[in-house]
């Protein structure tokens, strides 16, 4: 595991876990659900799931390198559920790594 995507070169994974507050799940449930319409239309390239069970969300991201990682961050939808979501996270852990090939 890798503490940044900065230190991968080329494609990599992003698994995260977010436990939400009780009573804030559908917010954050719909600002996922905003971010994933963004990466199947083409807008991102590179793969996008979210798992739900109760306030715990699971989040499976793939990127082709860094630099979409901060592009994706500085897409529209993200920053909703930046702003959206950070009074409602009780915690969040997010951890980069290669895939063996």
């Amino acid at each position: 595991m890798f503490a940044s995507p900065g230190q991968i070169k080329g494609e990599f994974w992003l698994l995260g876990t977010l436990v939400v507050k009780p009573g804030f799940e559908d917010k954050i449930q719909e600002s996922f659900t905003q971010i994933a319409k963004s990466v199947q239309s083409g807008a991102e390239p590179g793969l996008f799931s979210v798992c739900e069970k109760s306030n715990k969300f699971t989040i499976i991201e793939k990127y082709v390198s860094p630099e979409a990682f901060e592009a994706h961050k500085a897409t529209e939808v993200f920053k909703g559920l930046i702003a959206k979501g950070t009074d409602h996270i009780e915690s969040m852990n997010v951890e980069f790594t290669r895939e063996f090939k």
